[in-house]
């Protein structure tokens, strides 16, 4: 690479001459310099950091259902496709990303600041989706709770006779029965002591002792009345009036499971919509704030104490989900569940669907464009072994997915075989899975309450160790913006609370009867389509205004083995990459559906407040970048200004955030540990590089130098002196 002659600098001599410090102010002569940027306590901690930000709830109830969806096994193909052509390159440039430049998902981009609200739009999504997050953990806990409080009981959810259960509530062995008796022909009579109604004597009645259907002599019901009678009376109606048919036999048109209620009815106690959101709940505001206060605690010591957290957020769901699986595997029925599970079906591969559905779960799995991945590496040491962490967390996120498949099917194919249906009809995600099915399947084994808290409790870990990672990507991001102000002594515990409290005041709404439907617009719009835009802007301005080849040079100083893959990555992070994003968001977009919940479908006013969150998600990308134009001292046109502010920050290069910061008389501006202002943009400093830099003069008469990205040259074009 030819580097150009290092220009004379006004600007920068001005600061040079008349650098100066200023006293420690009082109370902080201790921090007479700024310390050096925390570091992970060893390799581990980020691994598992990584892991337990990466494996989340969607592993375990969004995974298996696509899987099954898609095709089963068929599904693990386009899957494994996207993880490694999408999936492994996006985490492996953010973790670069972040690695080189020991800074956060703001600063990170004085990389190129023209596009610094990349990072906020980062902040922004991580902030909104941990807002929605957390109202899941908090009903997590609150099952949690009631689990461990149930040991020596029933659990709350097993019965049809508490207060909130309606004539709608059906035990889940009833509903079991009532399909053995449909599948074999027969009346299910729900006002007949929930008796099965045969042709030719064979009818059945459920004894209340135990759920079980038996005969009972002479196939009469207790008071003596022949069965088959009343299968006559019913076969007869059901050809005339099936009106009749019904109050005859006392048939409930949407029989719920006693969960189910219990899930809506009491926990939620939901509404009929948006317009009957109602008051928060005290209980789930409880819950709530002992989530928020979880977090805080975890993150009280920033990474030192995140970092040990990690050990048991990133090792105890494993262990449950080992156990789960044990125990699934020995219930009637898994095994059926594994063969829906595993057993492909090709021609879904033909599907464009399918492979959507792979890339988003990739993607989204993967938190790829939230920020998180930069800001944890950002703790690395400087030559870290980026690529092994980013393969190991990529195909750890998988296998992950993957086993938690096989745990949840094992319980899915027991469930099929207790209420006697095809298991396409017992499938779910999302929180139907959570808090609705899987509370169901344990209230039919022995023990029930051990189950049930081994698996809210393996949701709570799954959940904690993604909050803390996202909300430390929101406290080094605010921290590192204002690191003169924010980072010294208590300062960053303190904007820890703040954070927490402002989420937690933002997440009242979701403990509402509404609440249902704020979380379900939150996840629809927040976190969708804008991470989409974000994640395809994040790589292009990398690869195509800071430049690949400048970036793998940043990558080369790191681990000096890439260079012998650097075309790779270039034709991947340049080219293919961004090609999937797009077909990706295509997609996405062209299958957009109005939002509903259940049956209750959202209104259009509803959806139109979704969009404005997502273009209030993307709105700091533009308005960033205008704003920096506009404040931009210095006799340029609008071309150079913009030109100029897409070349790095002379603050931007090697481990940027590690570097002591101090104050200068001139200006008040910062000063990093070069004696250089941070605000005025010049070429990147890495090595290759360092000894001949190109500054960028008041007057924009020395824009450019030949480290400048292919796409910078053709902006530049003519009229601008080189």
């Amino acid at each position: 690479m030819s580097l150009s002659k290092k220009q004379p600098d006004p600007i920068a001599d001005d600061f040079e001459m008349n650098l100066a410090e200023e006293p420690a102010p009082e109370g902080e002569s201790k921090h007479k310099e700024q310390q050096s940027r925390d570091s992970w306590g060893g390799k581990a901690e980020f691994l598992f950091s990584c892991l337990s930000y990466a494996v989340g709830l969607g592993n375990v109830w969004r995974f298996p259902y696509l899987c099954y969806k898609n095709g089963g096994g068929a599904f693990l193909l386009p899957f494994i496709c996207m993880l490694v052509t999408v999936g492994i390159p996006l985490l492996y440039m953010e973790t670069c990303f972040g690695q080189y430049s020991a800074t956060g998902p703001i600063t990170v981009w004085k990389a190129s600041p023209l596009f610094t609200g990349i990072g906020w739009s980062m902040i922004i999504i991580t902030f909104c989706g941990s807002i929605y997050y957390n109202m899941l953990i908090a009903w997590t806990m609150f099952y949690f709770w009631q689990s461990i409080s149930s040991v020596t009981g029933d659990l709350p959810w097993t019965t049809c006779s508490s207060s909130w259960n309606t004539g709608d509530c059906v035990h889940i062995r009833t509903l079991s029965e009532r399909n053995r008796c449909r599948r074999q022909g027969g009346f299910f009579a729900f006002a007949l002591n929930h008796s099965c109604l045969l042709p030719n004597n064979a009818s059945w009645v459920m004894e209340s002792s135990d759920g079980a259907m038996r005969p009972f002599p002479g196939n009469d019901t207790p008071d003596g009345t022949a069965l088959s009678t009343f299968y006559d009376e019913a076969a007869t109606l059901n050809s005339t009036n099936t009106s009749l048919l019904h109050n005859f036999l006392g048939s409930v048109p949407a029989p719920k499971t006693s969960s189910d209620e219990y899930f809506h009815n009491f926990v939620l106690s939901i509404s009929n919509g948006f317009h009957e959101m109602g008051l928060p709940k005290w209980e789930l505001v409880l819950c709530l704030l002992a989530s928020w206060i979880v977090v805080i605690l975890c993150l009280i010591r920033g990474v030192k104490s995140a970092g040990k957290a990690v050990y048991f957020t990133g090792l105890f769901p494993y262990l449950v989900l080992t156990i789960l699986l044990i125990r699934g595997l020995t219930l009637e029925g898994s095994s059926k569940g594994l063969e829906y599970f595993f057993i492909p079906n090709w021609d879904r591969l033909a599907d464009a669907k399918v492979w959507g559905d792979a890339a988003m779960q990739v993607f989204f799995s993967l938190a790829s464009g939230w920020g998180g991945i930069i800001a944890l590496s950002s703790y690395n040491k400087f030559h870290n072994n980026a690529l092994l962490d980013s393969l190991l967390v990529s195909l750890g996120d998988g296998a992950t997915s993957i086993y938690a498949g096989m745990t949840v099917f094992c319980v899915l194919g027991y469930m099929s075989h207790v209420m006697s249906v095809p298991i396409d009809e017992v499938a779910k995600d999302g929180a139907g899975l959570a808090f609705i099915l899987y509370p169901d399947i344990v209230t039919s084994m022995p023990v029930s309450p051990l189950w049930a808290a081994l698996f809210f409790g393996m949701l709570l870990t799954l959940g904690f160790g993604t909050m803390i990672a996202n909300v430390n990507t929101l406290v080094t991001s605010v921290c590192d913006n204002w690191s003169r102000h924010l980072s010294i002594g208590k300062r960053p515990f303190i904007v820890l609370c703040a954070i927490c409290l402002l989420a937690f005041v933002c997440g009242l709404p979701c403990t509402t009867r509404g609440g249902m439907f704020v979380l379900q617009l939150l996840d629809n719009y927040s976190c969708t389509y804008s991470v989409l835009v974000v994640g395809f802007l994040e790589l292009v301005v990398i690869t195509w205004v800071y430049g690949a080849d400048n970036f793998l040079d940043n990558i080369e100083e790191m681990n000096p083995f890439i260079r012998k893959s650097r075309v790779f990555w270039r034709i991947v992070w340049q080219f293919f990459s961004p090609l999937v994003l797009v077909s990706v968001a295509i997609f996405t977009f062209t299958s957009i559906k109005p939002s509903k919940y259940g049956l209750y479908e959202f209104p259009p006013s509803a959806d139109i407040t979704g969009w404005v969150i997502s273009m209030l998600v993307v709105m700091p990308i533009p308005g960033v970048a205008i704003y920096k134009v506009v404040t931009l001292k210095g006799n340029m046109s609008l071309k150079q200004k913009i030109h100029s502010l897409m070349l790095p920050h002379r603050s931007w290069g090697r481990e940027m955030g590690k570097k002591v910061r101090r104050r200068s008389r001139v200006g008040n501006e910062d000063m990093n540990g070069d004696g250089l202002p941070f605000e005025t943009s010049q070429q990147p400093l890495t090595n290759s590089v360092l000894q001949s830099v190109s500054g960028v003069s008041n007057n924009g008469a020395n824009i450019g130098a030949s480290t400048d990205s292919r796409f910078l040259r053709i902006l530049r074009g003519g009229g601008v002196n080189v």
